[in-house]
């Protein structure tokens, strides 16, 4: 009886592994003609059917697989495979919708790339929300291209140390609520990731009348580059 079972596990793997392999070519073509090598698009099920096979032959090797166990394994590992193969396919539609998570669980949070670069996350309102450091002084900024210097809140200026007593309220800016007088600062460090912007022009608004301290162009310009590509806002120092 062991034999039978033994020859009737190998046919069975025999003719899936050939299955396989022929799905393989009528999809993807003869994968030694140089024009269908592509691994970029066929590498990962080539992965997923040579994994396949592997469990097959040891299985049979180092067990006495039933047909039924084969094909509950086929199913198993079939279905892996076909996960693995749609989400290499819809790679860039995952990290776009990971991108989102990251906005809505820690927006403004400044990640630091291997090329130098700082990606900021949209945020779940659309907004480009800037955790950094005014002179030291956790400050959260707004990106705000239309402003052409940086703005602070009242709140953020008195702690990144500028004093009431130290503010002239002297110059006359327009803003969506209106015309106000704002005082002008020089800003000493304005801290993003791991760097720092030194000596940047900015102004403090009046207390109550800005929600949030404004990323404007003052500090833009100092960068050696920024882009926004779809939901990243991508700084290069």
């Amino acid at each position: 009886m062991r034999q039978p079972r033994q020859f009737r596990g190998l046919v069975a793997v025999v003719l899936v592994i050939l299955m396989a392999a022929m799905a393989f070519y009528a999809f993807f073509g003869d994968p030694t003609d140089p024009e269908n090598v592509n691994f970029d698009s066929s590498g990962p099920r080539i992965v997923a059917l040579s994994a396949l096979a592997f469990v097959f032959l040891a299985s049979f090797l180092f067990g006495q697989p039933k047909v039924r166990e084969i094909i509950h394994g086929t199913v198993f590992w079939g279905g892996l495979g076909l996960v693995l193969v749609v989400g290499y396919t819809y790679r860039a539609d995952l990290v776009q919708a990971g991108y989102r998570v990251l906005g809505a669980l820690a927006p403004g949070m400044a990640v630091s790339q291997p090329d130098g670069s700082i990606l900021i996350v949209r945020d779940a309102t659309g907004h480009f929300v800037v955790d950094g450091r005014t002179n030291g002084a956790g400050t959260q900024f707004l990106l705000d291209t239309g402003a052409s210097a940086v703005v602070l809140t009242f709140e953020d200026a008195r702690r990144a140390g500028y004093r009431a007593e130290d503010l002239s309220f002297t110059v006359p800016v327009s803003t969506a609520n209106g015309r106000t007088l704002v005082a002008p600062v020089k800003i000493d460090a304005i801290t993003i990731g791991n760097h720092s912007l030194r000596d940047i022009r900015g102004f403090v608004a009046r207390q109550g009348t800005l929600d949030g301290s404004l990323l404007g162009m003052s500090a833009l310009d100092r960068l050696q580059s920024w882009r926004i590509e779809g939901d990243k806002l991508i700084i290069t120092p």
